[in-house]
């Protein structure tokens, strides 16, 4: 994969960044990459005094660009995905928060990144997305998910009854606080702090796991990737809540959802010799005492 132009997106609030980031922006240039910046980041950046010269320009739509790098946590990383949603632009996460676990590399080590961009040596890794639609969406929401899609109780103390049907056939009534549908990325976010399993990020696969079930024998399931879910939800207020990848629309009990594989998917870029047991090490503490 040959990069010449690197479009930059980045979270706001991370003003202890700046020196670094500018310093990977000169980099870069110097490097010979060609340099555009999102028009939300370059404003923050500019609010901080920071001149991102004119050779950068500034893009608030797709843009032409080789890669993407996400400057952030994984919050910011599954946003810069949002926004490439079907775009085959390969995405490389600097780590600047907490955990990032989809972010693979450092401020601290810029040339890692960039080096491995200009020499084509980084992996390129397809991500499996999910996607969700049904009546009441509103028209503007994206409904493919990197991580999760979940239906939620609405703003109550009341649970609600997601009904389940598997490929056509009833697969059980979950009455919980909600639901949670994961890719294999996603198993260790939102699915992994319900209980659910730390699925190897490649497998092509969904898991089903209940928020807090009202019944002990409901527990979280492994369905294929290719399977076609249809959720259909009762509560005593009449809404639940439908996020996906953290971002909520409000819909009512009578929205039938279907849940299905993506048509597209998100290319990750890593490191050469990052390994998905050295990511649990490192990141999830696994198997410290």
């Amino acid at each position: 994969m040959e990069v010449t132009a690197i479009a930059l997106y980045g979270k706001s609030r991370q003003d202890e960044n700046l020196g670094r980031i500018l310093d990977f922006m000169s980099l870069a240039r110097a490097r010979g990459f060609r340099l555009m910046c999102h028009e939300k980041f370059a404003r923050y950046l500019r609010g901080l005094g920071a001149s991102l010269g004119d050779d950068v320009a500034v893009f608030d739509g797709i843009p032409d660009a080789d890669a993407a790098v996400s400057f952030g946590g994984d919050g910011t990383f599954l946003r810069t995905a949002r926004r490439l949603a079907g775009k085959d632009i390969p995405i490389a996460g600097v780590n600047t928060g907490n955990l990032g676990y989809l972010a693979h590399f450092s401020l601290d080590a810029p040339a890692v990144l960039l080096d491995g961009l200009r020499q084509s040596t980084l992996k390129i890794q397809p991500r499996n997305l999910v996607a969700v639609k049904g009546e009441g969406i509103p028209s503007d929401f994206i409904c493919s998910a990197l991580n999760e899609i979940a239906v939620q109780k609405d703003d109550s103390a009341s649970m609600i009854n997601v009904n389940v049907m598997l490929d056509g056939y009833y697969l059980a009534d979950y009455r919980a606080d909600g639901l949670i549908v994961s890719t294999a990325t996603g198993s260790t976010a939102y699915n992994l702090s319900v209980g659910g399993p730390i699925l190897q990020p490649e497998i092509d696969c969904m898991v089903i796991s209940p928020i807090a079930p009202h019944s002990l024998t409901l527990r979280p399931i492994v369905v294929s990737g290719q399977s076609r879910l249809r959720l259909k939800m009762t509560s005593r207020t009449g809404f639940f809540r439908l996020s996906v990848d953290g971002y909520s629309c409000t819909l009512n009990d009578e929205s039938r959802l279907e849940i299905e594989p993506a048509r597209h998917k998100v290319l990750l870029l890593m490191p050469p010799d990052d390994t998905f047991s050295a990511s649990l090490r490192e990141k999830l503490l696994w198997g410290r005492n």
